[in-house]
This record gives structure tokens, sequence and C-alpha cells, in this order.
């Protein structure tokens, strides 16, 4: 009854009976509306979906760590009032080194041994040494009044 080139294809009963056919260039015109059609205007691409990360992709790494700064250098300058025990160079190494009323710690920290005004002053024997002196309050008040 369907011929060759003809199949059918029946489901439930709820639903209505689907017909597919595949039709030879010889069939009647009255059956051509069952065949898709293959007008290149008319044709629209299926439609893709992509989807997106929600999550940037976490790769290891063998770098990004850092440790916080030691917060070094110089924190009473020339000329300024330092307090007895009070830390005036934070340093690595010895760039500063200790003079008068001054110590220096076992990090090489140079702290004043007494109270009174911070001199800093270039070292004779290497010029990239620095030299840190406390002058005492006493004595400024001495020769300030003579």
């Amino acid at each position: 009854m369907f011929g060759l080139l003809s199949r059918r294809m029946v489901t439930s009963a709820a639903t209505a009976p689907c017909r597919c056919t595949m039709m030879s260039p010889t069939i009647a015109p009255q059956s051509q509306h069952l065949l898709p059609s293959h007008d290149p205007a008319s044709f629209t691409p299926p439609q893709i979906t992509v989807r997106h990360a929600t999550k940037k992709a976490g790769g290891s790494t063998s770098n990004g760590r850092d440790s916080a700064g030691r917060r070094l250098g110089i924190k009473v300058w020339h000329g300024t009032p330092a307090k007895a025990g009070g830390i005036i160079v934070r340093q690595r190494g010895k760039k500063f080194l200790k003079g008068e009323n001054t110590g220096m710690g076992n990090d090489h920290t140079v702290f004043a041994k007494v109270a009174g005004v911070v001199q800093l002053e270039r070292s004779a024997k290497n010029r990239r040494r620095i030299i840190v002196n406390v002058v005492p309050e006493m004595l400024r008040e001495h020769s300030a009044v003579q």
C-alpha cells in the first residue's frame, strides 16, 4: 500500500499517528507540501547554546607568595630629639655605625643610650658608612646658656 519509498510510524493512542514520507521526484504535486523546504533563502541555522564558566579556572602556580616589608630605615632623623632607649635606625648589615651615646643591637639596630638630639655624620675611614651620635640634652642646654 505504501510502496518502497514510504514508511509509517504509529505512536500511542494518546497522540495522532504521524507519517514521514520520503518521496521521489515523480510524486504528484498535491503531496509536495510534506517535503521540507530546501530553499537557501529560508534556511535558518540551528540554535546553539554556549555555556560560560561561572568560576575562573584556577590553575596551580609556583609563585604568588610574598612576605610583609620589614620596616627598615631611619626612624629618628638628624637634628630630631630621641628618647633614651629609642630606636634611631633599623637596618640589615652595618651601613649606620654606633657613635657617642648610642648602642647597636644583635640585628644591627642603632638605639639611643641617653635622651638627646640625633647627629648623623659620615665616617672618615669609609665614606659609605654613617656614624650615629646622640648629643645629650644637658650638654645642649649648657652650651646654649654660654
